[in-house]
């Protein structure tokens, strides 16, 4: 059996949906904002079923219009723009994630946390100089990145790379020198002072927290590395020097990767094999990957 529409009223408490926010977001807002609980929100009726879709019933419940929550929300897309509702499939590069926690405020004048359909490209709010990216599981997580502007201007030079390099040349960098990058943190490469500032803002926030090698203060703290190193396996002409038969012109290259990259000390014994062999192991990666 079904109930009447007219068993489902308006809220006194509306909250705008955010842009990309994932349907179930949008609902446990709501019930938080109006401390109503969810499953009665959604079920006000516990022996009878709405004929309404989800659609439906959110227009009714926040006094959104239609359009405006279909616009915001890919959960409630539907490509023939009928009134049934369909799950509308994330793009391939988007990952759920918290939005920007200062974002949340300025759109929807809410502190109420926002879950969104996100690019993984996206690591750092430019707008609000957060750390929102890999790692982040929390909106408390959010690193304020203000003491380290060059993991922001990284952000930039990430974006910059994929318009002149095109996304394909890029992922298959980014995939590529995952490894490499990983290798040259645990053999200790100096990230200068950045991973001490984020890590003691880290502490300030949260002292009864350990962090530990998947924390987002150390994920930040390499991240402009990483972009560079994604900018230098970018350059074709770079990586047929590293696969070159010519001996000097290898030279050269690894020359070129150490002007990019200064460590602390030299390499020695397998430390410096390992690093030779995974950098030519990576641009044979990225090789194979744009050319399968």
């Amino acid at each position: 059996m079904t109930f009447h529409p007219a068993l489902i009223r308006p809220l006194p408490i509306t909250l705008p949906p955010f842009p990309g926010e994932c349907e179930s977001s949008y609902w446990n807002r709501l019930a938080l904002a109006n401390h109503v609980p969810l499953a009665r929100l959604r079920s006000p009726s516990r022996w009878l079923d709405s004929r309404l879709t989800s659609l439906d019933t959110l227009c009714v419940l926040s006094g959104q219009p239609r359009k405006t929550l279909a616009g915001a929300i890919p959960d409630l897309r539907t490509d023939d723009a009928s009134p049934t509702t369909e799950n509308h499939v994330p793009a391939p590069d988007h990952t759920l994630r918290w939005a920007c926690r200062r974002c949340v405020v300025t759109r929807t004048g809410s502190t109420l946390p926002a879950q969104v359909w996100a690019s993984i490209h996206n690591e750092v709010c430019i707008r609000h100089n957060l750390w929102i990216g890999k790692n982040v599981l929390a909106p408390e997580q959010q690193l304020d990145l203000s003491r380290t502007p060059d993991v922001i201007r990284a952000q930039r030079h990430y974006w910059r790379l994929r318009q002149r390099y095109g996304p394909t040349l890029i992922d298959a960098c980014y995939v590529a020198t995952g490894k490499l990058w990983s290798g040259l943190a645990h053999r200790h490469y100096q990230l200068t002072h950045r991973a001490e500032l984020l890590h003691d803002l880290v502490v300030v926030k949260a002292p009864t927290v350990e962090p530990d090698k998947k924390a987002p203060w150390l994920e930040a703290a390499g991240y402009p590395e990483h972009i560079t190193l994604i900018s230098l396996f970018a350059s074709d002409h770079w990586r047929r020097s590293i696969l070159s038969d010519d001996l000097l012109v290898v030279i050269r290259a690894i020359a070129e990767f150490h002007r990019r990259f200064p460590l602390q000390a030299p390499l020695r014994g397998t430390s410096r094999t390992w690093l030779s062999t995974t950098i030519e192991a990576t641009a044979r990666q990225i090789e194979a990957l744009l050319n399968p």
